[in-house]
C-alpha cells in the first residue's frame, strides 16, 4: 500500500478479481461468512493466517539455510536482499505448493474434480 493510497483505494485494489464471492453462500457484502456457525468462519481466518506466517518462516529459513552453505554467514540484511538462484526459485515454488497441498486438501476432498483443484500460493496462482 503506497502511503497516498486512501482505505477506500486499497480495498477496491484488493478486491479487483473476486466478484464470483458475492454468489458464495453467506456472503455478506463488508463482512463476509460461509458457514452458519461464525466461529468457524473465524477458525478458518486464523488457520489461514498462521499458514500464512508458517509459509514466510519456512521460506526465510531456506533462504537462511542457502545463505549459510554458499556464503558461510548470514545477516538479517542478506536475507531481506536476497534473490534466488533460477534452481532454489523452482525449489521453492515445488515446496511452497506442498505445503498447501498438505495443509488444504482437506477442504476440497469429497467434491468433484478434487484432485483436479488449482491451489493457490498467496495471491499468485501456482500452474
Amino acid at each position: 500500500m503506497s502511503k497516498n493510497e486512501s482505505p477506500e483505494a486499497r480495498a477496491k485494489r484488493l478486491s479487483e478479481g473476486l466478484d464470483y464471492v458475492k454468489d458464495l453462500p453467506g456472503f455478506e457484502r463488508g463482512h463476509p461468512h460461509y458457514f452458519r456457525d461464525p466461529m468457524i468462519d473465524h477458525l478458518l481466518e486464523i488457520v489461514m493466517q498462521l499458514s500464512g506466517e508458517l509459509w514466510v518462516t519456512r521460506d526465510r529459513q531456506m533462504v537462511t539455510e542457502y545463505l549459510l552453505a554458499t556464503e558461510g554467514k548470514v545477516t538479517p540484511e542478506m536475507i531481506e536482499q536476497f534473490k534466488p538462484p533460477a534452481e532454489m526459485t523452482e525449489k521453492l515454488k515445488e515446496q511452497r505448493k506442498t505445503f498447501t497441498r498438505r495443509v488444504f486438501q482437506c477442504l476440497y476432498e469429497g467434491l468433484p474434480n478434487h484432485d483436479a483443484a488449482q491451489f493457490f500460493s498467496g495471491v499468485v496462482k501456482d500452474d
